[in-house]
């Protein structure tokens, strides 16, 4: 399978914690070209890898939202995903986007797509979620892809930097083609269990389908001839097929 086509979910998130460093670098190292990962903002304004609101799930007895833990706290807990992986990688630290910077440093070819949520733009609000983002990704404009459910986040992006977007949806639907239509993102991004039999609107985007762990179903996806990207939880076992 083309490695090309192939994006890593929150990196190798099925030999290592979501959205942590080690499964990011773990997925460059076994030949990923791509990966995304998510963006919440903490309590001291640092943006984080991290998908959920709280830490239940991934440290296993923290129920703290992202938004009241400052930096020094966050040090203190371990996000090494109990549920899925037991006691095996703990300590993990959570993974400041900071240090996701300083890894497509040393992975050049490599592509982000950042995945800004909801809960941190409506915490927070939007201009100050995206300032502090984009800033962050000032010269990584041929890496980096901004990508969110949140059409007015993509509307700062396009206006205030030089970053391609990607639309997330769950609804594939008249309406969703006229906000695709007038956005004209980059990438059009949903599960691929909303997409048509027939083929998917054509525009100026490429499209991108979540998440695909069977390697039957990721080669049909991408022999469709519409479909250009498959995202997947475990990469290793769609590199190797």
């Amino acid at each position: 399978m083309d490695a090309k086509r192939l994006i890593a979910h929150r990196g190798d998130n099925t030999h290592y914690p979501e959205n942590t460093l080690i499964a990011i670098e773990e997925a460059l190292k076994a030949g990923a070209t791509s990966f995304e990962f998510d963006v919440q903002m903490n309590a001291d304004h640092s943006l984080v890898a991290f998908h959920d609101e709280d830490f239940l799930r991934m440290n296993g007895s923290s129920k703290a939202k992202i938004f009241e833990v400052d930096n020094a706290k966050m040090g203190r807990l371990s996000v090494h995903e109990p549920k899925q992986f037991g006691g095996q990688h703990y300590p993990t630290s959570v993974t400041y986007v900071d240090e996701i910077i300083e890894l497509l440093k040393r992975y050049p070819g490599a592509q982000a797509f950042v995945e800004i949520k909801d809960e941190s733009l409506g915490f927070w609000g939007v201009e100050l979620v995206m300032d502090k983002l984009l800033k962050s990704l000032e010269g990584f404009e041929q890496q980096a892809i901004i990508i969110s459910f949140n059409e007015p986040a993509l509307v700062y992006t396009k206006k205030h930097s030089q970053l391609k977007i990607g639309l997330v949806f769950e609804e594939y639907s008249e309406q969703m083609k006229s906000i695709a239509t007038k956005l004209n993102p980059e990438h059009l991004i949903c599960w691929y269990k909303i997409l048509p039999k027939e083929k998917v609107w054509s525009g100026g985007w490429q499209w991108m389908v979540y998440t695909v762990n069977d390697i039957e179903l990721a080669k049909s996806l991408l022999k469709r001839g519409d479909i250009d990207f498959v995202e997947t939880d475990d990469i290793q076992l769609l590199l190797n097929a």
